[in-house]
């Protein structure tokens, strides 16, 4: 049968039955809304050959049938043509009924192809970096490797990125807000890889991980026209749902016919989460890649020194002698000196505002020398983590428990969307910071016989990076919410909202122990604000925060974390309160933890509790 007969063979039935598959839902970025309505993501109507065809994909998908149609009985201009226009969409159509479609020459698309020459599909993870709220979870990007990695090796591979178009005014907790309302523009670019390697992985100091994807050579190709077709569409970027990791999954999406990999991310798309989408997929390979940050690799060459060596190192960076004049004594690892100094002065360069006119003739210096010293150096490279991101415990969680609250006991649910604490298992994670959002505990107390809110937490984020000899680091902590203090009273008696916010140091590397002090800043509102029940419902104070989080063994994390404040406006007065925590990680997502709380304000209050909690 001829091209112009299977043409004239297709019924409506059958495009009916085609708009209705995975395939095309996938194509055309569509999505279940209420009352069973459908409408694409895709906000560009260039992306729209029916004028309805942004809620209608069966009309969408019957204006791209007349398109091919008139693509393969009509010569048209590349502008014109379906093929040149919707590649994806013209190929899989074509295949799905089963018309042969004769290649032509789209010289746009076919340079942009040749250029990047793709061959394989790889997933990157920069990890958390919590000084950029856009970043705090992470982020992912797709990196095409080219066909022939002789002539591009992956460096200067190409990457595919999805972001927001972010107002250049707008600062980090502007971009949250904003983010997380839609209020921007998200756009597919399309950029060298050491551009983001460079962005990442150098300027922020961020660890990389490389997930290979294994999907086939047809699959490939098929991403690969999508991506043209997306070039410059409109979509709207919401924070934690349809943002950077949440569309790069509906773009992989197209590589099979039976792909939905965004399904199951409704309410919140985590980078982390979406790996583990592909790897329950089972597209992502064992080959993982592991490039440590410009700060790791710091950091890694002076643990394997002595304090004198760096210290030496430390001269050379900051006081730039010349190293013929500053001899270096006898008995020191001369070779690892000349390395590390040499990587630290190029780190304050790029980092630290040092000047060009400072660094390359002091670089320069420090190479030679190091040229003249004979033999290796001995510093190993950093370790690859034995646990990759997405092997580690589920970002979600829930729990159960009981406890005792001075003479009542009661029953606890707890539910907390994202993401990690300080007490959780930190394999996979950083081990020296916790993101805790949205965590509601719902407590039944057996005299009250009733199920109510008791607290609500609704951010708290931890930095606790510790300071080095090649680094000086601030820790810092905040954290919001609302919570009850007593059972017995009302429920609009006995609430209070606070907000607090430190600033100190942090000692320990967090895997097996960590301590940390900060100076804080205080605000309460509500009836039980302040230091007593009674007087101002608002009270603002400092004071002082101090903890520590030991690891005995692996999977045992205890803690303690003392508060002092003291309110000097609004309701003033002095509160001490301390937490006491011993959490069991027995299974990668579950654990068991006891916990212990005391508060002294006009008077003591005291609770127990221990709580069974599931990550998933």
């Amino acid at each position: 049968m001829d091209v112009e007969s299977r043409i004239h063979a297709v019924t409506h039935d059958q495009l009916v039955a085609l708009s209705r598959t995975n395939a095309w839902t996938q194509l055309g970025h569509y999505h279940d809304r209420f009352l069973g309505q459908r409408k694409s993501q895709v906000q560009d109507p260039r992306f729209f050959l029916a004028s309805q065809g942004q809620t209608q994909p069966q009309a969408e998908l019957e204006a791209t049938w007349l398109a091919l149609q008139a693509s393969l009985s009509t010569h048209l201009e590349e502008d014109e043509d379906l093929r040149c226009r919707f590649p994806a969409r013209a190929h899989w159509l074509a295949a799905a009924l089963d018309i042969p479609l004769p290649a032509r020459t789209c010289s746009a698309f076919d340079a942009w192809y040749e250029e990047i020459d793709p061959g394989r599909l790889t997933l990157v993870f920069p990890s958390a970096y919590l000084n950029n709220a856009a970043s705090m979870f992470g982020h992912t990007l797709l990196r095409i490797d080219a066909a022939n990695t002789q002539q591009r090796p992956d460096l200067v591979a190409f990457a595919v990125n999805y972001a927001a178009q972010v107002d250049s005014q707008d600062g980090g907790m502007a971009y949250a807000i904003k983010g997380m309302l839609g209020r921007y523009p998200g756009y597919f670019s399309l950029m060298p890889y050491y551009e983001k390697v460079n962005e990442y992985n150098q300027l922020e100091s961020r660890d990389m991980w490389e997930l290979p994807l294994d999907i086939s050579a047809a699959g490939v190709e098929q991403v690969m026209r999508h991506l043209w077709e997306l070039n410059e569409m409109r979509f709207t970027y919401w924070f934690f749902d349809q943002n950077c990791s949440y569309q790069l999954l509906a773009v992989l999406s197209v590589a099979q016919e039976d792909l939905d990999l965004t399904r199951g991310f409704q309410i919140k798309a985590l980078p982390v989460d979406t790996l583990r989408a592909l790897d329950q997929a089972g597209l992502l390979l064992e080959e993982a890649g592991f490039r440590p940050s410009f700060a790791t690799r710091l950091q890694n060459m002076a643990q394997q020194m002595t304090a004198d060596e760096v210290e030496l190192a430390r001269v050379l960076v900051f006081d730039q002698p010349h190293p013929r004049d500053f001899l270096l004594p006898e008995g020191v690892n001369q070779a690892a000196i000349y390395e590390l100094a040499a990587e630290w002065v190029s780190f304050r360069f790029q980092h630290q505002g040092l000047a060009r006119e400072q660094a390359a003739p002091q670089m320069h210096r420090l190479l030679v020398a190091r040229a003249q010293v004979r033999g290796r150096s001995g510093l190993a490279p950093p370790a690859t983590p034995e646990v990759a991101p997405h092997q580690g415990h589920g970002t979600a969680r829930w729990g159960v428990g009981v406890g005792w609250q001075a003479d009542q006991a009661y029953l606890s649910l707890i539910a907390r969307p994202a993401y990690h604490t300080r007490y959780d298992a930190v394999e996979g994670y950083l081990a020296n910071a916790e993101i805790n959002l949205f965590e509601l505990e719902l407590r039944f107390f057996e005299d009250e016989q009733r199920l109510e809110p008791w607290r609500l937490n609704l951010v708290e984020v931890g930095n606790y990076l510790p300071s080095s000899p090649i680094f000086s680091m601030a820790a810092w902590r905040v954290q919001t919410g609302l919570e009850r203090t007593d059972a017995e009273a009302r429920t609009q008696d006995s609430w209070r909202g606070f907000a607090t916010g430190g600033y100190g140091r942090a000692w320990g590397e967090g895997q097996d122990w960590m301590s940390y002090g900060f100076v804080t800043g205080r605000t309460e509102i509500g009836p039980q604000a302040g230091y007593a029940p009674e007087g101002d419902d608002w009270a603002l104070g400092a004071g002082l925060n101090l903890g520590f989080v030991w690891a005995p063994v692996r999977s045992l994390r205890l803690g303690l974390d003392a508060h002092w404040q003291h309110f000097v406006a609004g309701h003033t007065g002095a509160f001490w309160s301390t937490e006491a925590t011993a959490q069991w990680n027995f299974a990668q997502q579950q654990a068991l933890r006891l916990q212990g709380e005391w508060d002294e304000r006009d008077e003591s209050r005291w609770q127990v509790g221990l709580t069974w909690l599931h990550y998933f």
